[in-house]
């Protein structure tokens, strides 16, 4: 695409000065809001900051990013590479007060999304726990394993799912990160993504051909479907026993739409939109139709068309995000963001009734 005069945003950074202005021309490293396209300002308005809620010495928000009517809080993961066993958290969106959970059933935890007024969570499992969904109500503690096979095979590391609304069927994604980081035994399935009726316990495989699928969403209308390969991203063995990623410019780093036929069936796979920085994790879409993804500097935005409008820079990794009232909730590996903007997310409106 042609990029438009580039244009400026000063963001805030409520622990640091405020930063110097961003070109979407070029590569930025400070905390920013870089715009490739009018439509990004629109979407963030004119007052949007970043603040740095907390910061640590080790990888503690990484994933998920739930929130819950009940507590008012925001559920989230932390990294495997830094914290074994993976730590869970909730952070109060009034105080802005982080809390340590403790859910013996649910092991090495990944991403989670709302469901039946809990935190259904990817359970990744380890060489003893198989991987699961596993439903907690964040009141009373208590948890509930949905599904941990298919037809009698082990999920290998359940990492990221999606409701239905319409339907009510529960779709999440299956990559091999558990065997890779060796918490997980030799995988016996594939990279899928799958669809599962709570109602009759029924599961389909409805998608594959991945090198490492991972993140998933819906479109609004709940016509398309958004999955992420972070194939370019692979896991080898590290110091010691431990495990450290390395990156593959040549694999992918790609999201594909499908089209949703019948509210069951994934069809006409095609490339959305290609990461030019790291690989797209988490992903999901705005009320508008618009594509979030978190990539290797930040969060990346495209509209509906795949053109790439704008990004939320947060000097490094940004595997996931949640959207929020008044914002986004950004989960930056050793530190945690919240984004004024003013753009909705498309379930904020479900989630927060």
């Amino acid at each position: 695409m042609t990029l438009q005069t580039p244009t400026k945003v000063v963001c805030v950074d409520r622990r640091r000065e405020v930063k110097d202005i961003a070109y979407a021309s070029s590569f930025k490293k400070d905390i920013c809001f870089c715009v490739y396209h009018d439509k990004f300002l629109e979407l963030i308005g004119t007052d949007a900051e970043l603040t740095l809620v907390e910061e640590r010495d080790y990888q503690f928000a990484h994933e998920a990013g739930v929130y819950n009517k009940a507590t008012d809080s925001i559920y989230f993961t932390a990294n495997f590479q830094t914290c074994d066993p993976i730590d869970l958290y909730a952070v109060d969106c009034k105080t802005f007060k982080i809390e340590n959970l403790d859910y013996p059933e649910v092991v090495q935890a990944n991403g989670a999304c709302q469901y039946r007024g809990g935190v259904l969570y990817c359970s990744q499992g380890d060489r003893y726990t198989p991987s699961a969904l596993v439903l907690v109500d964040p009141v009373t503690k208590d948890s509930e394993t949905l599904i941990n096979n298919f037809h009698g095979r082990e999920f290998s590391s359940v990492n990221d799912v999606v409701i239905h609304h319409e339907t009510g069927d529960i779709w999440f994604t299956d990559p091999t990160y558990g065997y890779e980081q060796a918490f997980r035994p030799y995988p016996v399935l594939p990279p899928q993504v799958y669809r599962f009726n709570p109602e009759s316990s029924e599961c389909w495989a409805v998608a594959d051909g991945f090198a490492m699928c991972n993140g998933l969403c819906f479109s609004p209308d709940y016509k398309l479907m958004y999955v992420t390969d972070t194939g370019a991203v692979k896991a080898h063995a590290g110091p010691g026993d431990g495990r450290q990623f390395s990156f593959n410019p040549r694999s992918p780093s790609t999201i594909y739409v499908y089209d949703v036929v019948d509210k069951r069936v994934l069809a006409n796979r095609r490339v959305f939109a290609f990461c030019d920085t790291g690989v797209p994790d988490g992903i999901k879409c705005d009320a508008e139709g618009n594509v979030y993804s978190g990539c290797g500097d930040g969060i990346h935005v495209w509209d509906p068309h795949g053109t790439l409008i704008g990004k939320i820079i947060v000097a490094g990794i940004a595997a996931n995000f949640c959207f929020a009232k008044g914002g986004m909730w950004i989960f930056a590996e050793k530190r945690l963001y919240f984004a004024k903007m003013k753009v909705k997310g498309t379930l904020v409106d479900i989630e927060c009734q």
